[in-house]
């Protein structure tokens, strides 16, 4: 698939957990991590098997620009796509794959926690 810069409309947000000094006990939550636009699509096939073997039945791919090392996604990060095609979703990060070719985009598969 062909994307172009243009076709980054949809805001993205990617969480991490915090890991600040908290006197409440166990207190884990989650801080913002980079917030970027992104081009979600459909999986690929080839994203459907990634997704069946992790035990996901629900999934999203997404293209984002690559920010040359200032931010690389986690598969122990969460994402909350700002659409309303995906109101209440926090997806899970599954796959993160770099476009090595031509250093433009990252594609990141997301599975739904739910």
């Amino acid at each position: 698939m062909k994307v172009n810069v243009g076709d980054l409309k949809i805001p993205i947000t990617f969480f991490e957990e915090n890991d600040a000094d908290t006197p409440e006990p166990n207190a884990v939550g989650k801080k913002e991590a980079f917030s970027a636009l992104c081009f979600p699509y459909a999986p690929s096939v080839k994203d459907h098997q990634v997704l069946n073997a992790n035990g996901i039945k629900q999934g999203v791919t997404i293209v984002m620009p690559d920010t040359r090392g200032q931010f690389i996604p986690t598969i122990a990060m969460t994402a909350v796509i700002s659409d309303y095609r995906y109101l209440g979703v926090e997806w899970n990060v599954i796959e993160v794959r770099p476009d090595f070719e031509n250093n433009s985009f990252v594609t990141v598969v997301l599975g739904a926690m739910q």
